[in-house]
Formats: structure tokens, sequence, C-alpha cells
């Protein structure tokens, strides 16, 4: 009888496992809200493929007309699911409808990609509108 010693891969430090940040989250009005897009990562920060990807974690702060560089935090507005895990062709870009905004709103959008263990990548590019 042989034993194993349980090695699956080679070990990573944490911070190279994490998704390389969207850099392209772009938005745009709607006729009901604001529509986010963005481009689905497909590398971890070391350069290898990501197979673990889970979701999608949109942030939002609303900024005060009169105030555009007050501090306000940033909130979770939602997660979104990546559905296609298990097909070859995978969805290369994802769009997010903003339902929930005011008329003449100033908002700040960023968005982070997350894996099955709920790590987060660095926040995307920020994005303002005014609704």
């Amino acid at each position: 009888m042989t034993s194993a010693c349980g090695k699956k891969s080679d070990l990573r430090a944490p911070e190279l496992a994490a998704p390389k940040p969207i850099n392209n989250l772009s938005a745009r009005p709607a006729p009901d809200g604001v529509t986010l897009t963005w481009n689905r990562p497909t590398e971890y920060i070391d350069g290898n493929e990501i197979k673990d990807l889970a979701s999608f974690v949109i942030f939002r702060k609303e900024i005060a007309p009169n105030c555009l560089d007050c501090p306000v935090p940033y909130r979770q507005l939602r997660i979104v699911n990546v559905e296609d895990r298990e097909k070859f062709v995978k969805q290369k870009q994802y769009r997010y409808d903003d339902q929930e905004v005011r008329a003449n709103a100033v908002y700040r959008y960023r968005v982070s990609a997350q894996l099955f263990d709920g790590s987060l990548s660095a926040p995307s590019n920020e994005v303002e509108i005014t609704r």
C-alpha cells in the first residue's frame, strides 16, 4: 500500500488566486434606470485561467449633487450569478439594469468578481452617471 501527500497542485499565495480586476465597466442611461456593462475576467492575477468564477458583486453609491467630493461609502447593490460555468462557450459580457434610481441623482458604480470561496477581486474602474 502506498500513501499520498494529498497535494493537488502547486501552492499559490491567496492574493495571486484572485481574479484580475474588471477594467471596462461602463454605465449609460436607460429609459427605466441605468445600464451597466462589463467583460468577464478570464484570468487570475497570476495569469492562470479562472475556473471557479461564481458571481459579480455590484456596488453603488449616491452622491449629493451639491457635494460631489463628499466621502460616501459604497454599498452592495446586487449579486449577478455566473450561470454558464459548465458550458464550453462562456458569456463574455455581462449587463445589469439598475432600476432603483432617482431622477437627477448622481451615482457611482464599481463591480468585483467573486469566486466560489467568497473572495473578491479588486474593484473595477469607477463609473459615474447622472440619472
